[in-house]
């Protein structure tokens, strides 16, 4: 039985705080599920229940069927603030960082940014290389050995863990595969966006449901336990315009036929030029982009 049916049995029985520390779940965890479930809102739109079921891969999901948000309760809070540690989407440190670098030189092209923040990097090589290039290039993560690494050898003013943000601002904020972790959206996206300075971009990259559903053969993005979240063009376009941006989004073009490349523009000048790219390329992947190739 999935988690999510334990729980909705148990609802009738009561004591559902001490029927999740049974099942391993922290109290951190157990506090979260009851605000978002026996609450019944929407994280994304805050609607209220009832919530679609849909199954993929052995888990069972929520979808919101005001903004189609997909969203599981079967991986624990606790440990994605732990992290990820030293692996990354290239298998090892060092590797990977293909999207982060794009992203940081299509906005340096596109917007003039200039100080520009890696959120939840890991150990991709996009850190380096893009230092090494003289970009005014930041990174921040949770995991304690990713960032005692980088600390190591760049010092903490320009590594640190995303809790010692501080009032520092940048502008463009770059998130690739960091989205589909979080817990609490909105939340969570709003503090990303409060250290953008005026007109900054937040951009990066993350699976978006094509048919309103999450097992979609062979794509399998919502097979990791750590993916809590799916997004669509309509959820993340809901979620955006809570916080003040205007979403455009690109197909990414990568093993994963869902993923896709999203910008959130603070300014309606920024949106265009996004828009006016987008229709150019009319459909095909964004790094199809010849002049900002690796």
């Amino acid at each position: 039985m999935a988690f999510i049916d334990v729980i909705e049995s148990m609802k009738k029985r009561g004591s559902v705080l001490g029927v999740l520390k049974k099942l391993g779940y922290p109290l951190i965890d157990a506090k979260w599920y009851l605000q978002r479930t026996l609450t019944r809102t929407c994280p994304v739109c805050r609607s209220a229940a009832p919530f679609e079921r849909v199954h993929g891969y052995g888990r069972t999901f929520l979808k919101c069927r005001s903004c189609s948000h997909i969203w599981a309760h079967d991986y624990s809070r606790m440990r994605a603030l732990i992290g990820m540690g030293m692996s990354t989407c290239g298998g090892e440190a060092e590797s990977g960082g293909d999207t982060e670098m794009f992203l940081a030189r299509f906005c340096q092209k596109q917007f003039g940014s200039k100080s520009i923040l890696l959120y939840g990097t890991g150990p991709t090589r996009a850190f380096r290389v893009l230092l090494n290039e003289g970009s005014d290039i930041f990174g921040c993560d949770v995991s304690a050995d990713v960032i005692q690494l980088r600390q190591n050898e760049f010092g903490s003013e320009r590594f640190f863990h995303i809790d010692q943000l501080a009032d520092r601002k940048f502008d463009v904020i770059i998130a690739t595969e960091v989205v589909e972790h979080l817990f609490d959206p909105i939340s969570e996206m709003k503090t990303i966006v409060q250290h953008l300075n005026e007109g900054g971009v937040f951009c990066g990259s993350t699976g978006m449901s094509q048919d309103g559903g999450v097992d979609e053969g062979s794509n399998r993005y919502m097979s990791p336990r750590g993916h809590v979240t799916y997004w669509s063009e309509q959820s993340l376009g809901t979620a955006f315009q809570r916080i003040g941006l205007s979403l455009v989004s690109f197909v990414l073009g990568c093993d994963f036929a869902s993923a896709r490349i999203f910008f959130g523009a603070q300014d309606e000048a920024a949106a265009a030029t996004l828009i006016a790219i987008k229709l150019d390329l009319n459909g095909e992947a964004m790094f199809q982009l010849p002049e900002l190739a690796d």
